[in-house]
């Protein structure tokens, strides 16, 4: 959540390949929340430097944390989309929930190395561990 004097936006960081303009930026975001099924309105920007190395993330900022919800249960429907497989969503989190879910998916990585049988997410804030089917 942003600390502004205007009314509290919820956000929503994607990580895009390529150095676009705002159009282009717009325009590909577009295209990504109609592959999900969703059109909100929002308004984005990206974040940090440019790298070579490293693709840079885009903030979106939307209208309220439903909105959010929705556009967050949906992103599954990405890795469906050969164009979007790699493009990844994340909720808007404080510093401590950063930290917080940095271990979660430490501990994600462990568990998947030294269980490769089973199938291991993350759900309301524990690593969980299923049988494959």
């Amino acid at each position: 959540l942003s600390k502004c004097k205007a009314p509290v936006k919820d956000e929503l960081a994607s990580s895009l390949h390529g150095a676009l303009s705002y159009e282009k930026l717009s325009e590909k975001v577009g295209e990504i929340m109609t592959a999900i099924g969703e059109k909100p309105k929002m308004d984005m920007c990206r974040l940090g430097k440019a790298r070579d190395d490293r693709p840079r993330p885009v903030k979106v900022t939307l209208s309220s944390s439903l909105v959010v919800t929705q556009i967050i249960s949906k992103s599954r429907r990405l890795s469906g989309h050969e164009r979007f497989r790699s493009v990844f969503l994340s909720p808007d989190r404080s510093y401590e929930q950063r930290t917080e879910h940095r271990t979660l998916v430490e501990d994600l990585k462990r568990k998947k190395a030294a269980e490769p049988n089973k199938r291991h997410f993350i759900r309301n804030g524990t690593v969980t561990s299923r049988e494959k089917t």
